[in-house]
């Protein structure tokens, strides 16, 4: 059994989360957490990674090649750090640079719209971090 990987697309006051099906083929939306703080947040995905025996997470990072690190990467990068002092099951990153965009344009293209549901785009970005973090790692 190869376990669940959960995917995190951090922001400061939601936290858009993905699953993988146990034989980590499907990656679907899952939840969004409303967060007060990094330790919120880490304390609402612990309970998560038990209740879904989540056996690896991919967290989100937004990289901008050849620039500075924007305050967001700083942020996500402490979060990370966090995460990872807490959890006992691997932590990775995957550049989520338009993982937003993308979610917004897919809302869009279902005819929906982003300000009913703004978790939805937290979600469903959480859904192409992991669906890009499958291609990378297993070539799906």
């Amino acid at each position: 059994m190869l376990g669940r990987i959960l995917a995190i697309d951090p922001g400061g006051r939601r936290v858009g989360l993905a699953l993988t099906d146990p034989m980590r083929i499907i990656a679907s939306p899952y939840e969004t957490l409303l967060v007060k703080n990094n330790a919120d947040a880490i304390e609402q995905i612990m309970a998560i990674i038990i209740k879904e025996q989540v056996a690896e997470i991919v967290v989100g990072l937004p990289l901008r090649p050849g620039l500075e690190k924007s305050e967001q990467a700083k942020r996500v990068e402490l979060f990370i750090s966090e995460l990872s002092s807490k959890v006992n099951i691997p932590v990775f990153t995957t550049d989520e640079s338009y993982s937003s965009v993308e979610a917004e344009e897919s809302l869009h293209q279902m005819g929906k719209k982003v300000g009913q549901d703004k978790g939805a785009v937290d979600r469903i970005a959480a859904a192409l971090i992991l669906k890009q973090y499958l291609k990378e790692t297993q070539g799906y």
